[in-house]
């Protein structure tokens, strides 16, 4: 009986050892993944909305996002950004994080970023939804939340 114990605790130890060395593993390819898609939101965010390019973004985009969304459209909403928000002029960096999901054994690798944008005319916060697909990201959503920009929108002074 002494040894089966003795048995069983060298099994658990080594079951707690490799538990512990998974979670290490997860955890560091978790950080990179929140350092790569927050490098890519920052970057990205920031040569569309420098000067609203809406081919910017949708050169960057899902398929999933073209499928449901028309270049036109974007375009327009683009346009009443620019008028109503200006030219960036600084951000204050994106904060999120991203996701692992595995669904019927596929794996999803997703981020989701606000990123904080002052403008020439007004500020607005952008919430950026992203996707890798095989080693790339992808926009998978692009929002805007601006006060000034809602108010343009509905054309109301500030």
């Amino acid at each position: 009986m002494r040894k089966f114990f003795f048995g069983l605790g060298i099994v658990t130890a080594c079951l707690v050892v490799a538990a512990g060395i998974g979670v290490f593993f997860l955890a560091r390819g978790g950080m990179a993944l929140d350092a790569e898609s927050k490098a890519y939101v920052d970057k990205s965010v920031t040569a569309i909305t420098l000067d609203w390019d809406a081919d910017a973004l949708w050169q960057q985009s899902s398929p999933h996002f073209r499928q449901m969304t028309k270049q036109e459209d974007l375009r327009n909403f683009f346009d009443a950004a620019r008028e109503a928000l200006g030219r960036l002029v600084a951000t204050r960096g994106a904060t999120g994080q991203a996701t692992i999901s595995v669904v019927n054994a596929v794996k999803i690798v997703t981020a989701n970023y606000t990123v904080r944008a002052q403008f020439e005319k007004g500020d607005a916060d952008i919430l950026v939804g992203v996707v890798k697909n095989g080693s790339q990201w992808r926009i998978e959503g692009f929002h805007i939340n601006s006060g000034t920009l809602m108010r343009s929108l509905v054309g109301l002074k500030s």
